[in-house]
Order: structure tokens, then C-alpha cells, then sequence
């Protein structure tokens, strides 16, 4: 087995995936090692640390969720991301954008808008929220818990050419008739 065949599969090893049919013997003992398991944790601890520090809104409403964890582990074991932390965070919000729930697809949508329109002064973002996104951006940044929000859509454009860098606005259901 050459270096990079051995590599390919030691990643999905720690990734989380079975080991290959054709993988070496040592290899395949690696599949329920203790050794492995923590090597798991150790990469996730810092994976999570740093995309912390990157998505802060993200992570702040996943983790008032209870949910931050399992989005972690479900980004890594995707398998792909960058070791830089910048290029890392905005795989991770774009890995959210397909998340199951659409206020946390949102966020993410809308934070990865705030990092794209910071290096893009002139730019501008709009995107759909399923509810107006100025109560849970407070709780994110108040520390309340995470609640129900009326279910109202809003769209949100971002800029910094707005004040405050955003601006929402209710989208309007169509007259019945």
C-alpha cells in the first residue's frame, strides 16, 4: 500500500467511516480501538474550538439547542474540510445551509453573508428567513435561550453599506382571493 492509499484510508477511519474491504490488517484493527476513539474526541475538541470562534452566531444558537455536538461530528464525518480555520468555518456554514432545520439553515446562510460581505464592501446578500431574525440574533448575543419565534418569513439583506450591516424586512403573503 503506498503512502497516500494508507492516508485515504486512515482518514475515513477517523472520520468515522468502516474500514475498506481491501484495507491492511493493521488498519482494520484500528476500527474499534480505544487509541482511535480518542484521537475522534481530540479532533473534534479543537475542530468545534476553532469553528466556535469562526461561526460565533452559529454555534452560539447550536449550542443553545443542544445541538452543536452532533452538527460537529456531522461536519467531520462529511470528511472534507480545510485544516485553515477561516476557509474551515465557511465549509461548516455552508455544510449548515442544508441543515434538517431552516432557522438554523438561515443562520448560517446569513453569517456566512456577514464574512463574504466584510472582504466584499460593495456586495450584497439577501436570503429568507422563516421567522424575523432580530429576536434570535439578540438571544445569540444576550445569552437567552433559545425559544419559539412566529413564524413569519422575512427577507434579510446584507451589507455594510446598511446600517448595523443588515436589514429585514416581512415578506408579503399573497392576497387571497
Amino acid at each position: 500500500m503506498d503512502l497516500q492509499t494508507y492516508q485515504r484510508s486512515l482518514r475515513r477511519l477517523v472520520t468515522g467511516a468502516a474500514p475498506a474491504p481491501d484495507d491492511p490488517a493493521y488498519l482494520k484493527s484500528l476500527a474499534g480501538s480505544n487509541g482511535l476513539a480518542v484521537v475522534r474526541e481530540v479532533i473534534e475538541f479543537w475542530r468545534a474550538h476553532g469553528l466556535e470562534r469562526f461561526c460565533v452566531l452559529s454555534a452560539g444558537w447550536l449550542r443553545r439547542c443542544g445541538q452543536f455536538e452532533p452538527a460537529i461530528r456531522s461536519f467531520i464525518a462529511a470528511g472534507e474540510f480545510s485544516p485553515d480555520i477561516t476557509e474551515a468555518g465557511r465549509q461548516f456554514l455552508q455544510h449548515l445551509g442544508h441543515h434538517d432545520d431552516a432557522l438554523v439553515r438561515a443562520l448560517a446562510r446569513f453569517e456566512l453573508a456577514l464574512h463574504e460581505t466584510r472582504l466584499d464592501p460593495a456586495g450584497s446578500r439577501s436570503m429568507e428567513w422563516p421567522c424575523d431574525p432580530r429576536p434570535v440574533l439578540a438571544a445569540i448575543l444576550e445569552g437567552h435561550p433559545a425559544a419559539q419565534f412566529e413564524p413569519v418569513a422575512h427577507r434579510v439583506t446584507v451589507s455594510r453599506s446598511l446600517p448595523g450591516g443588515y436589514a429585514c424586512e416581512p415578506i408579503a403573503e399573497p392576497a387571497s382571493g
